[in-house]
């Protein structure tokens, strides 16, 4: 992967990836994992991304990292969106957008290393029969590192 990002983060390492893998009881894509090893999160100098259908385009504002010591981050994202069940148990939330729409990857089941795009804003959450699902979710890439290397700069 060849990635320029303007802001990153202090590194991480196998084990800290283990221990979150190990307390959320999933398993990070491998190209997902050696990222976080490589950068753990940051913020993409190149960063717009379009959906596969088309219907959205937007711009990666932030991918988190694994560490604590910032805000957000992947295991703040873990405690919001799927220990709440907010979220299809299956994906992980690992960036944000302008607006605050997520990134997710997901990390087991027929689609794992997928990468979509969440409309958060589309949710309705005070619906009484809420049930997390992909109804709201895009689909990006087929890996992440399909999805880094697909990110384009605006045509100005």
């Amino acid at each position: 992967m060849n990635i320029k990002l303007e802001v990153s983060f202090e590194r991480t390492n196998i084990t800290e990836i283990n221990t979150f893998e190990y307390t959320q009881n999933i398993i990070l894509p491998e190209d997902y994992k050696n990222f976080l090893i490589e950068f753990n999160g940051g913020k993409p100098v190149v960063r717009r991304f379009e959906t596969i259908d088309g219907k959205h385009t937007s711009s990666l504002m932030l991918l988190f990292p694994i560490t604590k010591n910032s805000e957000p981050n992947l295991i703040s994202m873990y405690d919001e969106f799927n220990r709440e069940q907010i979220i299809p148990s299956n994906l992980l939330a690992i960036g944000n957008d302008p607006i605050d729409n997520i990134i997710c990857i997901s990390t087991s089941g027929n689609d794992v290393g997928c990468v979509y795009y969440w409309s958060l804003d589309m949710e309705e959450f005070d619906e009484e029969d809420f049930q997390p699902s992909y109804k709201y979710m895009s689909l990006i890439a087929k890996s992440f590192t399909e999805f880094m290397g697909n990110l384009f700069l605006p045509k100005d």
